[in-house]
């Protein structure tokens, strides 16, 4: 039977990553007696003597003989896992033995082509036919370069009858460099397992060491079904952060400026913003009736790409407390999603099930100093989307060719939104302040009764508002009280609360 023992995380022996002739190979004892060593392009078997045995696991077939807890791995997820689990751990592993080496690596393994009776070895050994790298259906791409300039790649891929990793660095990594690596290894895992189970999990890469590490990119694919895939791609560095990723249900494009430090706000204004921005996300897919599924994968990808942004240098210009009132503490964003076309009556093939959201963020902050500052921050939203719906709302539809299944509502929105903010200072006096909110609704809906259209009514909504602030942040200007301690920390956060996207018009207020 296929047996792989424990072992230690790398080979002792040093070796390129592509050769065939390794110590020992995974799960073999340190030292066979009389054990041929293969040379390039041969197969070799490797035996553990002793009378033969039926084997109760899948016989395997190696690249190569290199010891390591990675292979143990690979070995252990062939057996006892299905095709998309069976990276299961190994990314983490994989960037731990880099971190504890720092050598190149390389192996693959598949099940023994029929025929070969492995129940009297420990693995068998073909370089030539064995290598299977690219070759998975599920694929993930790690890419991380240091602030010395190494760069450091690695390969996972695995699928219906293979597992394969391959790691290369550019140079030699230094001992900071290493555990930089290291500590990513539990944040590339989860993200490996997160698009295995439909989430995205990417928070962790982007808190790398920005001291030791300059940037992370992560390409990655997973089968969904015979003919779907779901791709995403990644990168952070410490100017910025990008995302995209596409499937079966959609695409979206996730991108986060972290150029602009001095915008940011304390973590807890950062988690109120973050909430109320997801706040608007769950507000368009519940007026749009956006994919669940789609607008979950959207809303991880915005959370983890809005984690801790890491500590800000100190700047010549920051914003004071009432500043800080009137924007966001988030860092400046783009985020976009469009959901797939699907074109569910099959009596009017025009009118398709649709959905696509758009939000952003812009701050800009001018002046020579402190005392002349300027500070607009601009927030904005956009969703348009068309979908079906029974004309009672206890009913279900099951549209088809027939005029009784014509009884329907094809619904079409298209609604906007924006929030801009703006204070300004001439030789450290307040000089100007404002608040100015819009959105509109615009709702048509198409009624149709046995085929034939009955009604075609549009309902459109909407609302402005501009607000000096003026007086609101210093009530003196209207010879009112001057606000004390307390006072004024109230009336900065119920102000910080009013400066947020409001997609419905009727929740504008003045």
């Amino acid at each position: 039977m296929t047996s792989i023992s424990p072992l230690s995380r790398a080979t002792p022996a040093a070796a390129p990553a592509s050769s065939a002739t390794s110590a020992a190979a995974p799960g073999a004892p340190a030292a066979v007696a009389g054990a041929p060593v293969p040379q390039a392009g041969e197969s070799t078997v490797v035996s553990l003597g002793g009378a033969a045995e039926k084997p109760t696991t899948p016989s395997l077939v190696w690249e190569n003989r290199f010891r390591s807890a990675s292979s143990t791995l690979m070995a252990r997820n062939f057996t006892d896992q299905a095709p998309a689990g069976r990276l299961k751990g190994l990314g983490a592993e994989l960037l731990k033995q880099v971190a504890y080496d720092g050598a190149d690596f390389a192996q693959s393994v598949q099940q023994a082509p029929a025929g070969v009776d492995a129940g009297t070895y420990d693995m068998l050994v073909m370089p030539a036919q064995v290598s299977q790298h690219g070759m998975g259906d599920n694929q993930f791409k790690l890419s991380i370069t240091t602030r010395s300039g190494v760069k450091v790649d690695l390969a996972l891929d695995a699928g219906d009858n293979s597992i394969a990793v391959d790691v290369r660095s550019s140079a030699k990594l230094n001992d900071a460099e290493r555990e930089a690596l290291r500590k990513l290894a539990d944040a590339f895992q989860h993200s490996i397992d997160g698009l295995a189970e439909g989430r995205i999990d990417l928070g962790g890469l982007t808190q790398f060491d920005s001291g030791v590490l300059s940037s992370v990119d992560l390409k990655a694919q997973i089968k969904l079904g015979p003919a779907e895939t779901q791709q995403l791609q990644f990168h952070a560095d410490t100017r910025q952060r990008t995302v995209s990723f596409t499937g079966p249900a959609g695409s979206a494009k996730i991108g986060v400026d972290l150029s602009q430090p001095a915008s940011w706000g304390s973590k807890e204004q950062q988690a109120k913003a973050l909430n109320r921005y997801l706040q608007q996300v769950d507000q368009a897919g519940l007026r749009g009736q956006g994919n669940g599924n789609m607008l979950g994968m959207f809303k991880d990808a915005f959370t983890a790409m809005n984690s801790d942004y890491g500590k800000p240098a100190p700047r010549a210009i920051y914003l004071s407390d009432q500043d800080r009132a009137l924007t966001t503490g988030l860092a400046d964003f783009t985020a976009s999603m469009s959901q797939t076309e699907v074109a569910s009556n099959p009596m009017r093939a025009t009118e398709k099930d649709t959905f696509a959201y758009e939000l952003s963020q812009k701050t800009s902050i001018t002046g020579h100093t402190q005392l002349d500052r300027a500070i607009t921050q601009q927030q904005q939203s956009r969703l348009k989307a068309t979908y079906h719906e029974p004309i009672k709302a206890d009913a279900r539809l099951a549209l088809d060719l027939r005029p009784e299944s014509q009884n329907y509502k094809f619904v079409s929105i298209d609604d906007s939104a924006s929030s801009k903010t703006s204070i300004g200072y001439e030789k450290g006096a307040l000089v100007q302040a404002a608040l100015a909110m819009q959105a509109s609704q615009t709702s048509r809906v198409l009624t149709y009764t046995l085929g034939k259209l009955k009604d075609d009514h549009t309902t459109p909504s909407a609302k402005a508002s501009t607000r000096d602030l003026l007086t609101t942040l210093e009530p003196e200007r209207a010879g009112l009280p001057t606000l004390d301690g307390d006072q004024r920390e109230r009336m900065l956060s119920k102000l910080n609360e009013q400066i947020f996207l409001q997609s419905n018009p009727n929740a504008i207020a003045g």
